[in-house]
């Protein structure tokens, strides 16, 4: 099994100076990389951290001082006792409002409210608190220093009311990442709705590649090869994080680069929300001005989100949904059929571009001179192909084959059939956020988030040869559970599990054993070396109409065909502790992948055109002789032309595939320390090893 080992020294070095008069901060970052394989980004820590220095008034350094971190919302309360340095650190916090106090006998209360914590926040709240009674309190109303003192990563974050009130054209979170300069959206994908899998993927972070940059909501990993695997509603945000530049030891397996979204948690009040959107044909303009075609776009998207205490300060829940019904009418279906005496085979009526007889020839009377340079054929008698002539396959498709709806367009009634065919997404998001602190040493969270959108079209001809590869099937289910464990007031340990998986798959609007291969060919089997894999799926025979103008057409499935069902799932364990100018951390994870993906540019088929039945196969002018569905009659297939990279090329197409199903395991430990060695120095080592 093909292995990658990566083994990684980090050495960054901060320096800040601080006066009486103004802050100037100035980072040096000295990176030493020694690197086998290039490193790359694996689980990321969403959670932030709060820590200070404890001085008195003189500014000398306060040990013992119990610290006091107050979860505003959910009124969870942790403390800390100052070390011998005057030092605290609260880490791992979610983000969120928060109260600092300091109380020390001897001393007035310290005080300080609405500190915020955005996701993968480092603020710093110093203390300095005078001689007093313990019973006087001294409330500061300063904003806390929101600055990375203790990293050389570069974060940007859309807080909670930016990322409510900013309007989303795609119901995607992962866009607001574009708010930060930094961020690229590739305009040319239009695949951003929720239910999409590849636009956030596309994003490019600080100039990084396209599906290099770790997608991940509330730390789980959505990030699924190049699909992305599950995007929250907009109303269970709470906040929006780009992260930068992230050499610490303690991510990996990536870019280097991360899009993470933080989602909103209960709280001990009761709070939601609830919305309705629709978008109704009867109030929409004539959205084609060609073929004054209906405008059948509808849209209705409706949802909520409910955060209440399950026990008060303690157990919490969020639960969040949004369903769509949206009938997404883009261009009309169009195509150009033929005339009820085409179908037996009788041209004698078909009238070309030039208002003259549009002239069928019999291929089978070719004659080539010896140069090559002169072509003739003979036509049909009175411009009718004899039944005789006529294949019993093609016969059995034209019986099938549905009517025009109109008379089409000039003399030779191109676009015969012109109808509206919407796109149907039933798209259903539901999400669920359960935050349990069962003691002052023991916090849990679970999450489980799930979507389901079997996209179709219909099939509005009533005929079974009608197809269309617009049809999908779109779902994805991600579950997480975060166990947080103080071993210590210096030393904690997490660990978290994620499972996660995505269904992108085709779903056809119609298909009908009759006309598969087997059905179509039942006393043959040429057709059999294409499944020899069990997995490739047995579509109906594809039979495809191309010629002069609006000439096109797919009998049976037309596009390609996809199916993939990709799965991970990861394990990450850290410990961190607090030990006098040191904090160190050490870690391990592990994430693997499953990834049976089956890709069919063009599916199994036939194509005819009208060369065939023109004057000549040198340069023929299609506009005055010749015609595709007389070439289909006669069963004179275009011989195999379709490039194996290109999305329905309407040619003869054969292709034998197997589905590739491949699994990886990743494996990486790591110890960082971050040496403070003064307030104004902190250096960051670390180390770390990977193997794949």
């Amino acid at each position: 099994m093909p292995w990658i080992q990566t083994g990684v020294l980090w050495l960054a070095l901060n320096f800040t100076w601080r006066s009486d008069v103004k802050t100037i901060h100035r980072t040096l970052r000295l990176l030493f990389l020694l690197t086998l394989l290039g490193t790359v980004l694996s689980a990321q820590e969403y959670r932030g951290r709060i820590q200070g220095v404890i001085t008195d008034s003189s500014g000398g350094v306060i040990a013992g001082a119990v610290v006091t971190l107050s979860n505003i919302n959910t009124g969870i309360k942790t403390q800390r006792a100052s070390s011998e340095r005057g030092q605290y650190l609260f880490d791992l916090v979610e983000p969120g409002s928060y109260v600092i106090t300091v109380e020390l006998p001897g001393f007035a209360r310290f005080l300080q409210e609405n500190i915020p914590l955005a996701a993968k926040g480092d603020v710093t709240v110093n203390a300095q608190l005078r001689t007093g009674d313990v019973r006087e309190t001294v409330s500061v109303t300063a904003e806390a220093t929101q600055v990375q003192f203790s990293s050389s990563k570069l974060d940007t974050t859309v807080e909670t009311r930016i990322a409510a009130q900013v309007p989303q054209l795609y119901r995607n979170p992962f866009v607001l990442a574009t708010l930060d300069p930094s961020v690229l959206k590739d305009d040319a994908n239009t695949e951003y709705n929720p239910f999409n899998s590849w636009g956030p993927g596309r994003m490019s972070v600080g100039g990084g590649a396209n599906f290099s940059n770790d997608l991940q909501v509330d730390g789980s990993r959505v990030g699924i090869s190049v699909k992305t695997g599950y995007v929250p509603t907009s109303d269970m945000v709470q906040e929006v994080n780009v992260s930068q530049n992230t050499v610490d030891a303690e991510f990996g397996h990536g870019s280097g680069s991360a899009i993470s979204i933080v989602t909103k948690g209960g709280t001990n009040q009761y709070h939601g929300s609830a919305y309705y959107y629709g978008r109704y044909p009867w109030a929409a303009a004539v959205s084609d001005r060609q073929f004054r075609t209906i405008n059948l776009d509808r849209q209705q998207m409706y949802g909520g989100t409910v955060g209440h205490p399950i026990l008060k300060n303690r157990l919490f829940n969020f639960v969040s949904y949004e369903g769509w019904k949206w009938a997404q009418a883009a261009a009309p279906y169009t195509a150009t059929l033929p005339t009820d005496l085409e179908r037996q085979g009788n041209f004698s009526q078909s009238i070309n571009a030039a208002r003259a007889l549009n002239v069928i020839y019999d291929p089978a009377t070719t004659q080539t001179s010896a140069d090559g340079s002169t072509v003739t054929r003979t036509p049909f008698a009175g411009n009718v192909i004899p039944s005789a002539r006529q294949d019993p396959v093609s016969v059995k498709f034209m019986g099938a084959l549905w009517k025009p709806n109109g008379p089409g367009q000039g003399y030779d009634h191109l676009y015969n059939y012109v109808i509206p065919l919407p796109v149907n997404y039933p798209y259903k998001n539901f999400a669920d956020r359960v935050d349990f602190h069962v003691n002052d040493k023991l916090t849990m969270s679970f999450r489980a988030q799930i979507f389901r959108t079997p996209a179709s079209v219909g099939n509005p001809t009533g005929s079974p040869l009608f197809d269309n590869d617009r049809g999908s099937q779109r779902d994805g289910n991600t579950y997480s559970g975060t166990l947080t464990y103080a071993l210590s007031p210096r030393t904690i340990i997490t660990a978290s599990v994620d499972y996660h998986d995505f269904t992108d798959a085709s779903r056809f609007a119609t298909q009908d054993p009759a006309w598969t291969f087997a059905g179509v060919y039942p006393n043959s089997d040429f057709y059999k070396a294409l499944y020899a894999d069990p997995s490739i799926p047995k579509l109906q025979v594809r039979m495809s109409i191309s010629g002069d103008g609006g000439r096109w057409l797919n009998m049976g499935p037309g596009g390609g065909y996809w199916h993939q069902v990709p799965s991970g799932s990861g394990i990450d364990i850290k410990i961190a502790r607090q030990q006098g100018q040191h904090y160190l951390k050490a870690g391990f994870e592990t994430l693997g992948t499953h990834a049976p993906s089956l890709l069919q540019q063009s599916n199994p088929g036939f194509g005819f055109n009208g060369d065939i039945t023109n004057s000549t196969y040198v340069n023929p002018n299609l506009s005055v002789a010749g015609n595709p569905y007389a070439s289909f009659l006669l069963g004179a297939v275009v011989p195999i032309g379709a490039s194996p990279s290109g999305w329905d090329s309407n040619e003869t197409s054969m292709p034998s595939l197997v589905t590739p199903n491949t699994s990886t395991r990743f494996y990486g430990g790591y110890f960082n320390d971050d040496f403070k060695v003064n307030k104004n120095l902190t250096l960051n080592l670390g180390l770390r090893y990977e193997f794949e």
